[in-house]
């Protein structure tokens, strides 16, 4: 089930907050565990039911693995190692094989059945993962029962992008709703709202802008090479950055709270100020789980420097199955490890700090997008030729959905000459506003004190009726893909 589809917005979700907030009142806590864990099975489980079977065997050893572990952590290292393994060789199977069978004559001889994939593997790998780690520090808390543990594994706020939570954080939450506040409530959905149109209303502009640019790269000028990286930039932070609102969003409607996982990263002065704010969960979970356990920054420059890498090829490698993908982490892990050996030797000024950030991400965000080593290097190459000039007529038509194009061209014959071209141009004028909304606060940060208005609430209502009249154009979340 998308939760940028109509069945979601309109049916599900308003179910399953009404239902959370009766069985918790009038039958307590437990109860409305019990509501939520059906609501998030049916979630789960919407387009392929067996894939239940998958999450449900995997979720019941790692919680009896974890309450192993926590009995006696000092024999409890060989069963973490066996449980996180486990894991990901059930990660590996579904996302992997046909990638490494790639590598060899095999190719195309087998293909893990799409219907047994848990929906949002990856993260619900990692969070099981985390539990282990927690229980083997000693920091999940004895009182998680199987109940809190099948909540949190389903809960379908987080099921499909995360962020990737700790079950000792957020199970507590769940074991008794607090109290109905009209305040949480609207904030939620101001949150969710603004969100959701994110993704729906503006990372689908960019969306159309990249789409083009990648289909048609041996055909680009320098600048329609350029506006194609740039749409991507914008369209993957328009996009993840609306599925964490919208999921803390819908977490506060029903009076919990998650763990911050998007903080203005292209507001960044280095790519490691990125990656404090970028993904903020996936980063601490390879800190807490890779980085440290390896020696982390104790063990000399050297290894620092390797750690590093690891970790950022190993972040490749987990959003996808693919040689640009670990470029792309790759990437990063170089930059990164280059801060590192400079810490302390050279200082910028701000202003230059960000330029060279930004242009770096975008660089990098090619071989993350790209299908191939071959386009990314062509994008790229395109940026190098000599015929620099205005974006082309082609490109601005692309950028806006279909029916605002039908719109633009109903202006265009209906205006003199003078008028049409206006008109031609004006879909690039989304490029200078995707920039000047990155200087805007997240919804989150505008709801940490939240006051509610007449102006906030026709906001909401704006963002979310227009969001379900285009829902029809909308591609599900490019992390759900993760």
């Amino acid at each position: 089930m998308n939760v940028q589809s109509h069945l979601f917005v309109l049916a599900y979700l308003p179910a399953v907050l009404v239902l959370w907030r009766l069985l918790g009142e009038r039958l307590g806590g437990r109860a409305a565990q019990g509501g939520l864990v059906c609501a998030g099975v049916l979630f789960c489980g919407w387009g392929a039911p067996l894939s239940l079977l998958v999450l449900g065997a995997e979720g019941a050893a790692s919680y009896l693995l974890g309450r192993r572990i926590a009995r006696d952590p000092s024999k409890g290292r060989p069963l973490l190692w066996a449980g996180a393994g486990g894991l990901l060789a059930v990660l590996a199977f579904f996302k992997y094989t046909g990638f490494l069978l790639s590598l060899t004559p095999l190719e195309g001889l087998f293909t893990p059945p799409a219907w047994l994939a848990p929906l949002g593997l990856s993260f619900v790998t990692f969070q099981q993962i985390l539990w282990l780690r927690d229980c083997y520090d000693g920091e999940a808390g004895p009182e998680v029962s199987p109940l809190d543990y099948a909540c949190c594994l389903t809960f379908f706020a987080t099921a499909t992008c995360g962020p990737i939570t700790r079950v000792g954080e957020l199970a507590p939450q769940m074991r008794k709703p607090a109290p109905f506040s009209w305040e949480e409530l609207s904030a939620g959905l101001y949150c969710f709202a603004l969100g959701l149109a994110k993704k729906v209303l503006v990372a689908a502009v960019f969306a159309n802008g990249a789409n083009f640019g990648y289909a048609n790269v041996g055909n680009l000028t320098p600048m329609d090479s350029a506006l194609t990286i740039l749409c991507y930039t914008l369209q993957i932070y328009f996009d993840f950055s609306g599925y964490c609102d919208m999921a803390a969003g819908m977490a506060r409607m029903m009076g919990l709270s998650l763990p911050v996982n998007f903080n203005s990263p292209y507001q960044a002065l280095s790519v490691k100020d990125f990656w404090g704010r970028w993904h903020v969960s996936l980063s601490r979970f390879f800190r807490r789980c890779v980085y440290i356990p390896l020696g982390g920054s104790r063990r000399g420059t050297a290894v620092t420097v390797g750690n590093i890498l690891i970790i950022f090829l190993l972040s490749g490698l987990w959003h996808g199955a693919g040689w640009g993908f670990l470029i792309w982490g790759g990437l990063h892990g170089l930059a990164r490890a280059g801060e590192q050996l400079l810490k302390g030797r050279l200082s910028l000024p701000k202003p230059l700090a960000w330029v060279l950030t930004f242009a770096f991400v975008n660089l990098a965000w090619v071989f993350f997008r790209a299908e191939s080593l071959d386009q990314a290097f062509a994008l790229l190459g395109g940026l190098f030729q000599t015929s620099w000039g205005l974006p082309t007529k082609e490109f601005a038509a692309a950028l806006p959905p279909a029916v605002v194009g039908k719109a633009l061209g109903f202006l265009q014959n209906a205006l003199q000459e003078g008028g049409r071209a206006l008109i031609y141009w004006a879909p690039l004028l989304a490029l200078p506003v995707g920039l000047a909304l990155l200087a805007c606060p997240n919804p989150l940060a505008q709801t940490e004190r939240f006051c509610p208005t007449v102006w906030k609430a026709a906001l909401a209502v704006a963002c979310v009726v227009g969001s379900v009249i285009f829902f029809s154009g909308v591609d599900t979340f490019i992390y759900a893909n993760f």
